[in-house]
């Protein structure tokens, strides 16, 4: 028998066949939650946009997209309203591009931009529509969310660079927005080449530092403004490079934040502070000496960071009611429902919890009020303009004032001059540090600390001038929280403002 025609059936095999070849390969080079191209799609396109003609002067831009604090969306929204923000980020960004340009996933909330020919400042124009398109909210769950985006942008012409090192320029300009405030775009140059080599070099030596030992910790007491008495330190890690001598935290700790190398600083400065605080107390069993240690959010983010405080305070037996936590107001502020979970836990621990930098942000007073926090410090920027600035004067009393009608204690930082610590006296701060009293100092200097007394207010002639200088504000302006604490009938003690 001849052969014929195929059949009508065999012809739809072949079409359902073509079909599903056709969709595993779109399946493989897209992402399947926004239908983005995915990272190896755009790295072959860049690859073959770089390897043009170098006689095309027509230079190629990439922007990394990334959102700002996407993790608290997931976090207190759920994965699933993740989900939906990261397609409707990837819709908006593909409303902003054109026909030539690639938006492509490239992982986690990341997503990365070809612009293959720009002209004039074409590149940035696309920047600017991202971020004014994020401006507008966004409903997830009922709620209105609106976010924010920080882009890096970095271009060349064909053959100048490598696919490669032009994605890394563009990931150290989105470094630079998010370090420089978030919700911004930067465009890469010399200067931020200059700023990645040194971060890099920093996170490679701080690696070194954690390997060998080279971090240390320094202590600045804590005094009790009545008596000048010593009650407490607060811990402050030290990096002690072996060609540049001391290197300043301010030069280490946003790198160690970013690498994650923050879990591990932090991890040595707790167990240090309270093995020297097993160390003194052994010396001077009968002095209550409480130990201060700041904690980062990466920090309370680890999933081991419980235990570890737990082993801890196991090894070095410190009574948990000596150790203080402390957290920046931003952070604090900002915490997911997982994290005031873990500060609840830390509390029945009986460890005590400290707000840092306290006044510098926009706390709610609900926010605060739920919080297991027990102090407040004070942020230095308010005590500096303290008895010269009225605004500063208003701010540190009213926190004062707040405090106590929360059950909460106050320390006063950056004390500088007798006459900060006299007005802070006078209006009812307890404890303050500062450099008036001791710069941070090794952990041999603190014993005979605790034997004086590093201030003598009763023969300070700085208090009888802050009383002098104070009188006629106090007399002229109540602050609002004064107003307050008299409609809830708070004893005239709690008046910070009211203090003689």
């Amino acid at each position: 028998m001849a052969d014929g025609p195929p059949s009508s059936g065999y012809g739809s095999e072949i079409e359902r066949l073509h079909g599903i070849i056709a969709q595993l390969m779109h399946t493989a080079v897209h992402d399947a939650l926004t239908g983005l191209p995915n990272r190896d799609f755009l790295l072959e396109r860049l690859e073959h946009e770089l390897a043009r003609d170098p006689s095309d002067e027509a230079e190629i831009a990439v922007l990394f997209v990334d959102l700002d604090n996407f993790k608290l969306v997931n976090d207190s929204l759920g994965h699933d309203s993740g989900d939906q923000v990261l397609s409707e980020m990837a819709r908006r960004i593909v409303n902003c591009i054109g026909p030539d340009d690639i938006a492509s996933r490239f992982g986690g909330d990341e997503i990365v931009i070809l612009h293959p020919r720009v002209s004039a400042d074409s590149g940035l124009a696309i920047g600017q529509r991202i971020l004014a398109v994020f401006a507008e909210s966004i409903f997830l769950s009922g709620k209105e969310v609106v976010l924010s985006a920080s882009i890096g942008m970095a271009r060349c012409r064909p053959g100048a660079k490598s696919a490669g090192q032009l994605l890394r320029e563009a990931d150290a300009a989105l470094y630079a927005a998010k370090a420089r405030g978030r919700s911004r775009l930067e465009e890469f140059d010399d200067a931020l080449l200059q700023r990645a080599e040194r971060r890099i070099q920093v996170e490679s030596d701080l690696r070194i530092a954690l390997r060998e030992a080279q971090l240390f910790v320094e202590y600045q007491p804590q005094v009790r403004l009545k008596d000048g008495r010593v009650v407490g330190v607060e811990a402050l890690v030290r990096w002690r490079h072996p060609e540049k001598g001391v290197v300043p935290p301010g030069e280490f700790i946003s790198v160690a934040e970013d690498s994650g190398l923050i879990v591990k600083v932090g991890r040595y400065v707790l167990r240090e502070s309270c093995r020297q605080l097993a160390e003194w107390k052994m010396r001077i069993p009968d002095q209550r000496l409480a130990m201060t240690v700041n904690v980062s959010p990466r920090q309370l983010a680890d999933a081991g960071f419980f235990a570890d405080l737990c082993e801890i305070l196991a090894e070095t037996g410190v009574d948990p009611t000596e150790l203080c936590l402390e957290i920046t107001e931003s952070a604090m502020m900002g915490a997911t429902d997982v994290v005031v979970a873990l500060l609840d836990r830390i509390r029945k621990l009986g460890v005590y919890i400290a707000i840092d930098d306290f006044g510098t942000e926009h706390s709610s007073l609900s926010r605060l009020r739920d919080m297991p926090a027990e102090v407040l410090k004070i942020d230095r920027s308010f005590i500096d303009g303290l008895s010269r600035e009225q605004g500063d004067t208003a701010v540190v009393s009213s926190i004062l004032s707040l405090a106590y009608a929360m059950g909460k204690h106050a320390i006063a930082e950056g004390i500088e001059t007798p006459e900060q610590a006299a007005v802070l006296l006078r209006m009812g701060c307890e404890v303050g540090q500062g450099y008036f009293f001791s710069r941070s100092v090794a952990a041999e200097r603190i014993v005979p600390l605790l034997a004086a007394t590093l201030w003598q207010p009763r023969a300070e002639p700085a208090l009888r001038a802050a009383s002098s200088a104070e009188g006629p504000l106090r007399r002229g302006h109540r602050y609002f929280v004064d107003e307050f604490l008299d409609h809830i009938g708070a004893p005239m003690g709690a008046r910070a403002t009211s203090a003689s």
